[in-house]
């Protein structure tokens, strides 16, 4: 690396990690007052609300990323103009996209980052986040209601109904199971059982308490019903990750475990519009700080006097502000279906960091 691209790295990433922390710092006092009526009612010991705040950071980290980008960005280019570093790079005969490629290298590094932190850290302290801010800090429910997920409905292969009134991941235990077979061609019930527990052993659901029923064409039940104390049914391929990512929000889900889910739903004739658009977003959202980057350079690429800077700062900022909601309406068009899902994701990226792109010669001057 260039003793130029060096410093600039060094100029960039101290103002970027003061930029995350502060902005992670103000989210989670933020957040700190909105639950103080809260902690205090409830009392909460200092060390969950310490725990709930640690488990914040992963998110809010996420979140502020491109932020600090930008902020970062905007500093360096307000410095290099005012001690007149960016011109006699100019005057050396160095092209501005020569000047800012280790700060795109750095965009793209902590790009990386951020997506490597929302999807291997996130999911699980999130989670973490939410079932303290539920148990301890607004009592919604108790201990003993942890991870445990209620009223879980899935439809596997087109023929098979479930329906699970809780459902505890961790030992792997469902309460109160309906489960559904349905005609393949008229759809009709063909098949229902009733179960009040049931336990996934050796890649099987075991059921116990079990009512089976057995129904003609138009649903209604033929015989009397069967009394079962236990039985494992073969053809009951529902595992335990099915349900855990049918029960959780995209958020709770890794890359890889929210494309298995909408791999499923697709299985099932299930339209999956919002999901894909949450998928793509994934892929998407890491690289918005490096969009916000290229923005800021053709505005502030050329202050030279101090009188340029304040308007300089404002227009950028209005650009960055118009990505932002350009990209929200591309989200929202997108989970409509009204658009494609890749194209939700990633039209407002792509349509502002081409702009970007294409001013940047005006830089040169």
């Amino acid at each position: 690396m260039k003793v130029l691209d060096r410093y600039l790295v060094r100029e960039l990433i101290f103002p970027i990690i003061f930029c995350s922390i502060t902005l992670v710092f103000l989210i989670l006092v933020a957040d700190l007052f909105d639950n103080l009526d809260e902690l205090l009612r409830n009392k909460t010991p200092i060390l969950i609300i310490l725990r709930y705040y640690l488990s914040l950071i992963p998110i809010s980290f996420t979140q502020t990323l491109a932020w600090a980008v930008w902020l970062g960005t905007v500093f360096l280019l307000v410095s290099l103009g005012l001690h007149n570093e960016l011109l006699a790079m100019k005057v050396a005969g160095l092209k501005i996209l020569t000047i800012v490629r280790p700060m795109i290298f750095l965009g793209l590094l902590l790009g990386i980052i951020t997506f490597l932190v929302a999807d291997r850290v996130v999911p699980k302290t999130y989670r973490t986040a939410n079932e303290l801010l539920e148990i301890y800090i607004e009592k919604k429910k108790g201990v003993e209601d942890r991870k445990i997920f209620k009223n879980v409905t899935y439809y596997s292969g087109g023929n098979t109904l479930y329906y699970f009134r809780k459902f505890a991941p961790r030992p792997q235990t469902v309460e109160d199971a309906v489960i559904i077979w349905l005609d393949p061609v008229t759809h009709h019930t063909m098949q229902k059982i009733f179960a009040q527990k049931g336990l996934w052993t050796d890649g099987h659901w075991l059921f116990e308490g079990i009512t089976e029923y057995q129904t003609g064409v138009q649903g209604d039940i033929l015989g009397k019903p069967q009394i079962i104390p236990q039985k494992i049914y073969p053809d009951i391929t529902l595992t335990p990750r099915d349900l855990i990512n049918t029960a959780s929000d995209s958020v709770f889900l890794s890359y890889h475990e929210l494309k298995y889910t909408i791999e499923k739903l697709e299985e099932n004739g299930i339209s999956v519009y919002a999901e894909k658009v949450d998928l793509y977003s994934r892929m998407a959202s890491p690289w918005k700080g490096v969009v916000m980057l290229l923005l800021a350079i053709p505005f502030l690429g050329t202050v030279r006097n101090r009188k340029a800077i304040a308007m300089s700062v404002l227009m950028c900022a209005a650009f960055v502000f118009a990505f932002h909601v350009i990209d929200a309406v591309f989200l929202a068009l997108g989970k409509s279906g009204r658009i494609f899902p890749f194209l939700s994701a990633w039209g407002g990226s792509i349509l502002f960091a081409t702009f970007a792109f294409l001013k940047l010669e005006k830089a040169n001057y």
